[in-house]
């Protein structure tokens, strides 16, 4: 990969990106015929103050040539991608971005997707792709705030996008070499969700500050047959109380994950879960910060849990109970 950038003194950039990939698997992993892929790319970036409003756009143009020798198969793409933002800052007294972005994103199919046909051992499904498949392209909006206001931290954002041509990995219902057989389709589909977090202290001292950490996220998928898109995670939600001193922090997380029932075919569904973690960071040298002990629990209850975007969930659950303790330097 190479990449050169002209970057301007105003906040703007143009430049240029070239990637090549060969890919070939072997032995149990060989589910993909060997194939190559080439990307050559340009794309800008600017910037406008318009009197307490900044517009920002963005655009990338890009050339893809996917091919598998093997197979005698070549696919060429050309993919526009673009984005204008409207962004507003807050009163004075507050560091306070807000805003949104409109977007047209398009993505050429990976070899993957296009020549897969075979066991992926990683995955336990027999993978089957399509040399058919067309450009994925996607509209999208945006609304964010994101900034501080005092002490306090926090960013928020609410998105749609709606798809054209999505590729997705879905399974049939059949079986090959004693695995599910999964294969790429396209379809129109809907994403709606959001993102958010907020910092802010409950203590301050000299010698003490307590912290609340709460970030959450959730996303709602459907294809434009009306059923769920495949694997999608459910509502997550952290809750966090950081201590920090000067030789120490210690934390404590509670994680919860809600059960995820809207599900695609021969999807099954996946209760809730919540998984408490700890940690301890400790600063050894006095006056010096380049040094950090760092000892974990994480999942202290023992919780049998399982992510339902994992294709192994069913028979593959998250670690259990375990610790973990490591020596961080910095120069």
């Amino acid at each position: 990969e190479a990449r050169a950038e002209l970057i301007q003194q105003s906040g703007g950039a143009f430049g240029i990106q070239y990637t090549t990939r060969d890919f070939s698997a072997a032995g149990e992993e060989a589910f993909v015929a060997p194939n190559e892929t080439e990307q050559l790319a340009v794309f800008a970036l600017q910037e406008f103050d318009l009197g307490g409003i900044q517009l920002e756009g963005a655009a990338r143009y890009e050339m893809v040539d996917v091919q598998s020798d093997p197979l005698g198969i070549e696919r060429d793409f050309d993919l526009f991608s673009g984005a204008l933002s409207l962004v507003f800052s807050g009163s004075e007294n507050s560091d306070v971005r807000y805003g949104i972005t409109g977007s047209r994103a398009e993505r050429a199919p990976g070899g993957e997707e296009l020549f897969a046909d075979g066991p992926h051992i990683a995955t336990q499904a027999f993978e089957i792709g399509d040399p058919d498949l067309d450009v994925e392209s996607a509209w999208g909006v945006e609304a964010f705030a994101r900034g501080s206001a005092g002490d306090v931290t926090f960013g928020i954002s609410v998105y749609q996008q709606w798809f054209d041509n999505f590729i997705f990995l879905s399974p049939t219902g059949d079986e090959e070499d004693e695995l599910p057989v999964f294969q790429y389709l396209q379809q129109d589909a809907d994403y709606f969700g959001f993102e958010a977090d907020i910092q802010f202290p409950l203590i301050t001292s000299d010698s003490l500050r307590l912290i609340g950490d709460v970030r959450g996220s959730y996303v709602e998928a459907e294809l434009g047959d009306g059923s769920a898109v495949p694997r999608i995670p459910p509502l997550e939600v952290l809750a966090a109380l950081e201590a920090q001193t000067k030789a120490f922090d210690v934390r404590a997380e509670l994680q919860y994950f809600d059960e995820q029932d809207s599900i695609a075919e021969f999807e099954t569904a996946t209760d809730s879960f919540s998984l408490v973690n700890f940690s301890i960071a400790w600063r050894p040298l006095a006056n010096q910060e380049n040094v950090t002990v760092l000892v974990s629990a994480d999942n202290v209850f023992d919780v049998t849990a399982r992510r339902h975007s994992c294709f192994t969930k069913d028979f593959v659950p998250l670690a259990g109970r375990n610790f973990k303790a490591s020596v961080a330097v910095s120069f």
